[in-house]
């Protein structure tokens, strides 16, 4: 829609137009902003439901009109057409955003969930969790969490790990899937849950829990360094996949194109038979009429 201060300035503009200069042509003219609408009346769609985007529409094409200055029947019909046109090619735009922002607006939440489902899929692998969820930040940060708790323990209450934390630590991180850091954490626990069976020193159990305690540190830093850097290569990926939805699918884009030019040569020719009977009708050259249209295609 046209600003306040673009209206100030058209209306400005409108009073230097060529217009009716008679006092019966400005009284014809004046009748005509009144009678104007035969094809454009139809042409508003509420997309808010708020009553004054139409009274917004009807100021606009009054100062179209306005504008243009029509006088008799025929420019009338001529300046209602090209509004028509008009309204219609930023319908068409409308749409056109409306095309990508469907696109773009799902794009960040359908990628975590599709990286969500990844992981959660991951989880009962057990051949694969570890790699799988050293891919994605969410893994890294996830196992980086799992390995924060172990530290704790491990610092607070030393060896072996409580049932729960084991299975928590086995279930987000695994013990056997060639990580060595994770590896250790997983043989000392074992070490620590068969003392009965194979008795340690007051010496084994200090280096054994120094050993998992190292390991376990060692093993947050990674995931967490991991981490960092597979948000930076993940925000390169969205970003990239974003960019490849700024425009509309391509059979829609193809019917926007064919509909944006059909619009653009109706426009252009009922501006250009406007402009040749204003000028008859003024006494001034009137430009050659736009009898022939090409259109050039493959067939």
């Amino acid at each position: 829609m046209a600003t306040e201060k673009q209206i100030q300035a058209n209306r400005k503009n409108a009073e230097n137009s060529q217009g009716p200069k008679t006092t019966q042509g400005k009284e014809v003219s004046k009748m005509n902003a009144f009678k104007h609408g035969i094809l454009s009346k139809h042409l508003y769609i509420s997309m808010s439901g708020e009553i004054g985007d139409r009274k917004a529409f009807e100021e606009f094409r009054d100062l179209f009109f306005m504008e243009m200055q029509p006088l008799g029947i025929m420019e009338t019909l001529l300046v209602d057409r090209l509004f028509a046109t008009f309204w219609r090619l930023r319908r068409c735009h409308v749409a056109e955003t409306g095309m990508v922002s469907k696109q773009i607006e799902p794009h960040y939440l359908q990628y975590s969930i599709d990286q969500m489902e990844t992981l959660g899929r991951a989880r009962v692998d057990d051949e694969h969790t570890f790699f799988q969820r050293l891919r994605s930040r969410h893994g890294c940060e996830i196992m980086a969490a799992a390995m924060e708790c172990v530290i704790k323990h491990i610092e607070t209450e030393g060896m072996p790990l409580p049932e729960i934390l084991r299975k928590n630590f086995e279930n987000e991180v695994g013990t056997r899937q060639g990580f060595i850091k994770t590896e250790h954490i997983g043989a000392v626990d074992y070490a620590f849950r068969n003392r009965d069976t194979k008795p340690l020193s007051d010496e084994d159990v200090k280096v054994l829990t120094n050993v998992a305690l190292e390991s376990a540190k060692g093993a947050f830093t990674f995931f967490t360094a991991a981490g960092a850097i597979q948000e930076i290569h993940e925000k390169e990926v969205q970003r990239a996949d974003l960019y490849s939805k700024m425009v509309p699918p391509l059979d829609q884009l193809e019917k926007l194109q064919r509909y944006d030019a059909h619009l653009q040569r109706i426009l252009l020719q009922t501006l250009h038979e406007l402009q040749r009977i204003q000028a008859v009708r003024l006494g001034r050259p009137a430009p050659l009429s736009a009898a022939l249209d090409v259109t050039l295609d493959r067939e």
